[in-house]
């Protein structure tokens, strides 16, 4: 019986590019896909290592992930075994999402078919934009019409539940590009549309870039006023936000990442993979040669873990639920952390009175706040009343 038991979503992460995108921190390497079998074993020990050490009979997989790094430079079979493994850790949940991102132009239409043959019943392409010179810039290796002929591959495989991601506030964008861009996207009619504001992240190409003057970031300025026209686009469209990147037709919402969002347990697997179990917060090594040798030897390819106190947890809390649209349930986190925002936060709450609302029990960002979610959540967060 499933009422019974908690759910638990697993997360694998899949290293492999064709090619290092200027912006991307995320672990990835390039031209290393003959790694990919010696990779399988590693990460298929790593499974089973944690399903002996990990009692998992008290929860369900509410959803798998499949992220990248490329998860499509995978073959079926290889997907399929990794399926097969995960599958064995707990109970299958009722209409279970199975989720993997693709790249415009790196999947097949025989291969989307087996995918979904496998089970994999959700899609995310990496589209990020439309326009030819700000793909160049990204160092995107696809095209506008490798993004709109894979979309097409992706239905005619049978796939009902589809996102497409976008990028925007990229050097030498305008609002009439990312007006085009998010116009061109909603005639395509998928299920959920991501849009993430490029950011300057440390280890990348634009991090260098930006640092040594060659690039210059727009202004912030221009970076709220594009998340604010493109937010109020999508809702317009029939696309209602349910998270500050994030908008879904009712009812398609990306449940793997809700679970994260409100705190419920995930394992990860993979080099540089994140797992959030019973209080326990652990991290991958991110090197693909030092996990696989790691796990070969010792069974584990953890590089540290950390135990989540009282006060952590309470500041995840308010970090995670106000990106949220549905916002922060006021009486469940009182009763967990026995404090009554309202009291402890009212000088903070006062200050933020024009972005913040009470609805429903729930403290929400409201519609001209949601570019400032950080420095609000960030203001709640500090323990000093």
């Amino acid at each position: 019986m499933l009422q019974n038991l908690k759910p638990l979503s697993l997360y694998i992460h899949v290293p492999f590019c064709k090619a290092k995108c200027t912006y991307c921190d995320f672990y990835s390497i390039v031209g290393r896909e003959s790694s990919i079998p010696a990779y399988l074993r590693s990460i298929l020990k790593e499974i089973e290592q944690k399903t002996r050490e990990l009692d998992l009979s008290r929860y369900y997989l509410d959803t798998i992930f499949f992220g990248g790094g490329t998860p499509n430079l995978l073959e079926p079979k290889h997907l399929g075994q990794l399926l097969e493994t995960l599958l064995d850790l707990a109970q299958a949940g009722e209409n279970m999402e199975i989720g993997m991102e693709i790249n415009p132009g790196e999947a097949s239409l025989e291969n989307l078919k087996a995918y979904k043959a496998l089970g994999i019943n959700r899609v995310s392409i990496g589209m990020q934009s439309f326009q030819p010179h700000l793909l160049t810039f990204m160092s995107r290796i696809h095209s506008a019409e490798k993004s709109l002929s894979t979309y097409d591959n992706v239905r005619r495989a049978g796939f009902q539940n589809v996102s497409g991601d976008l990028i925007f506030a990229v050097p030498g964008q305008t609002r009439d590009e990312w007006v085009g861009d998010l116009e061109r996207l909603v005639d395509m009619q998928p299920e959920h549309i991501s849009t993430y504001s490029l950011t300057v992240e440390e280890g990348t190409a634009l991090h260098r870039w930006v640092k040594a003057g060659h690039i210059k970031m727009l202004e912030e300025s221009v970076d709220n006023g594009m998340y604010d026209w493109g937010r109020d686009f999508l809702e317009k469209s029939g696309y209602p936000s349910y998270e500050v990147s994030n908008h879904a037709r009712p009812g398609f919402e990306c449940r793997h990442n809700l679970n994260y969002w409100t705190g419920i347990d995930y394992l990860g697997f993979g080099p540089a993979a994140h797992s959030y179990f019973g209080g326990r917060r652990s991290w991958n090594i991110q090197n693909l040669d030092a996990y696989m040798s790691d796990i070969m030897s010792s069974g584990t390819g953890e590089a540290d873990s950390e135990m989540i106190s009282q006060s952590m947890a309470r500041n995840e809390m308010i970090l995670t639920r106000l990106r949220l649209t549905q916002g922060l349930n006021l009486e469940e986190f009182s009763m967990i952390y026995h404090e009554d925002l309202l009291q402890t936060k009212n000088d903070i709450l006062k200050k933020w009175a024009d972005k913040l609302v009470i609805s429903d029990g729930h403290l929400k960002i409201i519609h001209g706040g949601w570019a400032l979610t950080d420095e609000i959540s960030s203001d709640l967060m500090s323990l000093t009343h």
